[in-house]
């Protein structure tokens, strides 16, 4: 065993948006907390497609005011096509005008909270390899690290698909859908009927999302319903042509639900406790929220203000009444265009 760390009233393990967000949100209620991050720098990913209702959240962040730099693209709304006609479906619009998204740049978005997050005394670890969470009588009471254990009056599992803190305390975290596997990646080129706004179209086989996320740079999602797998080189149609930029990558984006997200001294957050597939949308935004609300509920426990149990609890009943709501949403969908295997 390595040579022991100063304690921390918080341990948040991943440093995306809900592990940022959490220590960031547990900061500014003054708890010493400790980010751990596992690479050594972020990279792009699915998830670049923020709408525009992010910006409050962002804004209690204290992070409102950097949104642009990290911006490469802004769009009014999406067009859709599903086994029909297109059409554009607007985000909406006040006095000002029209309600813009944000095609953000994933690795710099990240990097941006964890600043924030530092900013504000969160003392951030990265890399760093993290073990299995230290134990007493029950509680979650720190983690292990490469460089010794760490104790925490509090753990916030923020290490997304791959649930660092579910499977080490035996959290079952079952499928609720068929096995979906997305495929995603980068060209570069020009698409002009892409630079206005992102395209989600789709049918009973799957769906493909195609977006400008920078000056000529487009990102295209690919998801198969039908359990077909593309072929290594497949691009979108409209993105036929461009230069590739590495190699596409593949993310399971199988439907789960955490079967208890939270215990005595330990919250899960974002993908590690609720996940859906990326046709849900807003998933920044949800893991902001629940990175948000553990910070909350954790700090008020901390603080003997509110009973562990019942704590957990809520937190359990909130996370699945969403996902419930969305599942039962996103699977009614799917049924429609008749693909099968959706409750």
């Amino acid at each position: 065993m390595g040579a022991r760390h100063s304690a921390a009233d918080v341990a948040v393990v991943g440093g995306g948006p809900a592990g940022a967000a959490a220590a960031i949100a547990c900061a500014l209620r003054g708890l010493r907390v400790t980010l751990f991050e596992r690479g050594a720098s972020g990279r792009d990913s699915p998830g670049e497609t923020l709408h525009p209702g992010i910006e409050p959240l962002l804004a209690q962040l204290g992070v409102g005011a950097g949104l642009a730099a990290v911006t490469g693209a802004r769009h009014p709304g999406i067009w859709t096509e599903w086994g029909g006609p297109r059409k554009f479906e607007p985000f909406g619009a006040d006095a000002g005008g029209p309600w813009r998204g944000f095609q953000v740049k994933r690795g710099e978005f990240d990097a941006m909270l964890r600043s924030r997050a530092q900013a504000l005394g969160v003392v951030l670890r990265q890399p760093v390899a993290v073990g299995p969470p230290l134990l007493r009588d029950g509680a979650v009471c720190g983690l292990e690290t490469d460089a010794g254990p760490v104790p925490a009056r509090l753990v916030i599992d923020a290490t997304g698909r791959s649930r660092w803190l579910g499977r080490a305390l035996g959290i079952d975290s079952p499928a609720s859908s068929p096995p979906l596997l997305a495929r995603y990646g980068y060209v570069r080129g020009s698409c002009p009927q892409r630079d206005g706004a992102p395209l989600m179209a789709g049918d009973a086989a799957g769906w493909t999302w195609t977006a400008l996320v920078r000056p000529d740079t487009y990102q295209w999602t690919h998801l198969a319903l039908d359990g077909g797998k593309p072929a290594a080189d497949w691009l979108p149609e409209e993105l036929r042509g461009l230069l590739p930029l590495g190699r596409a990558r593949g993310a399971d984006v199988t439907w789960r639900l955490a079967a208890q997200p939270a215990g005595p001294g330990w919250f899960m957050v974002g993908d590690a406790a609720a996940l859906l597939d990326p046709s849900s949308a807003r998933g920044v935004m949800k893991a902001l929220m629940s990175g948000m609300a553990a910070a909350h509920l954790g700090a008020a426990v901390l603080a003997g203000q509110a009973p562990a149990a019942q704590t957990a609890l809520a937190y359990r009943d909130w996370l699945a009444a969403w996902f419930a709501a969305d599942a039962a949403r996103m699977g009614a969908f799917y049924r429609g265009l008749g693909a099968a295997g959706f409750a």
